[in-house]
């Protein structure tokens, strides 16, 4: 992160790098590139023990390089390697081209961060900002053992685009294909509708919603699991965890109220659809006290805070002044510690061997 701030103001120092002053787009364009190639090669070239599932997708990736060449692009499914469609296909193309475990996770690592900075790229206003905050929040090292479920995310951003043109089946085949990595993408069906809700003064109600989910939660997620038996085996198991920290909730909860408030002093320069996305985050992020299963599904929508923090900032801080990069450069590694403190699967970070 540190780096990523010094390269900021380094290779740019005649260009603006101001919180709350338009970006040049030539600047803009070479850090998300620069940036995304590093997180690329920081992903790829880690140690294999880093990132939670990371070792299962492995041993998945090699026990299909054991079979004959000719019966890996055939071969079934078989658990624990019983993944969606098409991350299944894309493990066993791998397998067939004889890929190494850096040249698997360099593959994923583009397949992830990719999309993700053209979103970014295409949406944000301080692509600074943004990525400080996907990198603080969690999202860089989720992905680092997530696989399916963060090319999922990824995918989905990517149909973004198609839900502010209002172009329903394209949308729709993004979500499909999402969904053929990780079966949660089917969560972000409903982004398309949220324009059709006016947030003007719904802040009350919101809040309101928000603590009634805390009440029905566990009833919510019995419905849930009624219409989806797949998961009935999550019942009683060890997804089917109550409680847990509320620092996120806290964070979304304190992000939504000041973009609200700003929002509805400048409209024009909020992102509505952003908001909207933290307000179902924090449903989800209820919801999931009553079942950590659905902790899950959180980011399909937390991520639109990379778009919703520089907003609020350029807000925030009026003056472009040293003093206040610096207290937000502490304030983001501080937020970056708390959520990643007592993780063994990111800390420490190796690289490969």
């Amino acid at each position: 992160m540190l780096v990523i701030f010094g390269q900021w103001i380094m290779l740019f120092p005649h260009g603006q790098i101001s919180f709350n002053k338009p970006i040049n787009k030539s600047q803009k364009k070479v850090f998300i590139v620069l940036t995304c190639l590093e997180l690329i090669f920081f992903a790829g070239l880690r140690s294999t023990n880093i990132g939670a599932d990371t070792a299962i997708y492995l041993k998945a990736l090699n026990y299909y390089k054991s079979l004959p060449h000719d019966k890996i692009l055939n071969a079934k499914l078989i658990y624990p390697f019983d993944f969606e469609i098409g991350y299944f296909i894309l493990t066993k193309i791998c397998a067939f081209f004889s890929f190494s475990n850096a040249k698997f996770l360099f593959l994923i690592a583009c397949l992830i961060y990719i999309p993700a900075f053209k979103f970014i790229y295409d949406y944000s206003e301080n692509p600074f900002m943004s990525t400080m905050t996907y990198l603080a929040f969690g999202f860089f090292g989720y992905s680092l053992g997530i696989f399916r479920q963060m090319i999922a995310i990824s995918i989905c951003l990517m149909g973004f685009k198609y839900v502010l043109e209002r172009k329903l089946y394209y949308y729709i085949i993004f979500i499909l294909l999402a969904m053929t990595f990780h079966t949660t993408a089917i969560i972000m069906l409903p982004m398309y509708w949220l324009n059709k809700i006016n947030l003007e003064n719904k802040f009350y109600q919101i809040l309101f919603v928000e603590a009634t989910l805390f009440i029905f939660a566990r009833k919510i997620v019995n419905v849930f699991i009624f219409l989806a038996p797949k998961y009935t085996g999550y019942v009683g198991g060890m997804y089917d965890i109550h409680g847990g920290s509320y620092t996120m909730l806290f964070i979304l909860n304190v992000l939504f109220v000041l973009s609200y408030r700003c929002y509805m002093i400048d409209k024009t320069k909020f992102d509505e659809m952003s908001i909207k996305a933290l307000v179902v985050a924090m449903y989800l992020q209820v919801v999931s006290y009553s079942m950590q299963l659905f902790g899950r599904i959180v980011p399909y929508y937390s991520i639109y805070m990379v778009l919703v923090i520089p907003c609020l900032i350029r807000a925030i801080f009026k003056k472009n002044v040293l003093v206040s990069r610096i207290l937000l450069i502490i304030l983001f590694l501080f937020i970056f510690y708390i959520l990643t403190q007592g993780n063994a699967n990111l800390n420490p970070y190796e690289f490969i061997v």
